[in-house]
């Protein structure tokens, strides 16, 4: 992972900003995704799997630890993130 040594406030928020970038596109890509899952569920209630949940937040977490990052963060993170794709993943269940 290359994060280099800025040397302004600009600089950063440049970096930054391209960074926000490549999230969006990731984040619209695993939406995607998530829109498809919809269509492989039977059942409205069978869209939150808590197992599932479980399971992203420690492979994320423990991937954040191998980066010396903090796990606390991302745990956050992913947990509103899976939230967020969940009640899309629940409206699109509804409204193929």
């Amino acid at each position: 992972m290359d994060v280099v040594d800025c040397s302004s406030l600009g600089e950063i928020r440049k970096n930054i900003d391209s960074i926000d970038m490549e999230i969006v596109s990731l984040l619209v890509k695993r939406g995607k995704y998530v829109q498809q899952a919809a269509k492989f569920k039977s059942d409205y209630s069978n869209i939150e799997d808590k197992k599932r949940v479980d399971d992203i937040i420690d492979k994320v977490t423990n991937y954040s630890r191998e980066l010396n990052f903090d796990p606390t963060v991302i745990g956050k993170i992913y947990s509103f993130l899976i939230e967020v794709y969940i009640q899309f993943e629940k409206k699109k269940f509804l409204n193929p």
